[in-house]
């Protein structure tokens, strides 16, 4: 039986989300992006909820921002909101893999705080130089023997962490330099003011595209196939990944039904070849899920970030 008919007919078999009264019957399920409009994880969120809306017994949606302290404002809200099924949330790298041992505080518990649902996209960054830099390939930039400028969207962003890791598992002399967003950091990579940017696939692929940029290499677990003459990183140094992704949770205590649900509602989702497509063209992957899996992703990415920063000694100023 084809994935998207198993899907459905799962779907149609489970109860709907359980109304407090009849007149809450047609009230909208908040979902929480916690970052602002038109960042990665929102835009992932705006490609998945008319995917999802558009099969069986879908529930009325609505995305709500909630920026703020890197993601953890509004995790701490979706922690806090009631296990009734009317609120869900997107949870990413930042604030259940990088934020518990970059803040002091997060206001939540990122493993015990949360019932996971399904991990819905994963996205590799790239490691970027000016068209004319003297680096060439992957291997010339882990050859470098003087301080060399690495550039990232700010403090915390995967971008950083990316710059870090790559410091400490290649032995090399990089310095990082953070900027507010992406863009000042590509301008200054253009106007040769630093010498490197890791940035995610997206922002990356016009500045290839005009020929204004070589990348030497993507930072996922494989060749992007958007990128499939670039190495990955993991080529040369295996214990290397960094990749952004994005999961959606409810609060701790929702019902098994809810959770059984949704995780059904986003694999039929992602049958969709409209998504798909948008997401092959972004760089991003939907890999298969559940909700065993994210929980067991959400443990692997706190070990792994609880070792990387300690070894990189990465503190946010």
């Amino acid at each position: 039986m084809p994935a998207t008919r198993r899907a459905l007919g799962a779907l149609a078999a489970l109860p709907l989300l359980p109304p407090a009264a009849g007149a809450q019957e047609a009230r909208p399920v908040r979902l929480i992006v916690p970052y602002p409009p038109a960042g990665g994880t929102d835009i992932v969120a705006r490609l998945l909820v008319p995917a999802m809306a558009e099969l069986p017994g879908a529930p009325p949606m609505v995305i709500e921002n909630r920026p703020g302290a890197g993601g953890n404002v509004g995790t701490e809200v979706l922690a806090k909101s009631p296990p009734d099924g009317q609120t869900l949330g997107f949870v990413t790298i930042g604030t259940h893999g990088t934020n518990p041992w970059l803040f002091p505080r997060q206001g939540f518990d990122p493993l015990t705080d949360f019932s996971f649902i399904a991990l819905v996209s994963l996205q590799p960054g790239t490691i970027s130089v000016a068209a004319d830099s003297p680096l060439r390939r992957l291997d010339d930039l882990l050859a470098i023997t003087r301080e060399t400028t690495i550039a990232s969207s700010g403090n915390g962003t995967s971008g950083h962490l990316g710059a870090e890791v790559l410091r400490v598992m290649g032995k090399l002399p990089l310095m990082h330099v953070p900027y507010r967003g992406s863009g000042p950091a590509w301008a200054d990579l253009l106007g040769g003011r630093v010498a490197l940017v890791v940035d995610n696939i997206q922002a990356a692929l016009p500045h290839l595209q005009a020929g204004r940029i070589r990348i030497l290499a993507v930072t996922g677990r494989e060749r992007s196939p958007l990128l499939p003459d670039v190495p990955a990183v993991k080529e040369r140094l295996p214990d290397y990944l960094v990749e952004s992704w994005n999961g959606l949770a409810g609060p701790a205590g929702l019902p098994e039904a809810v959770v059984a649900r949704w995780a059904t509602l986003i694999a039929g989702a992602a049958e969709s070849p409209a998504l798909r497509t948008r997401y092959a063209e972004l760089g991003m992957g939907f890999p298969a899920s559940s909700p065993a899996h994210l929980a067991a992703f959400v443990r692997d990415q706190l070990a792994f970030w609880q070792r990387q920063i300690s070894a990189a000694n990465i503190r946010l100023e």
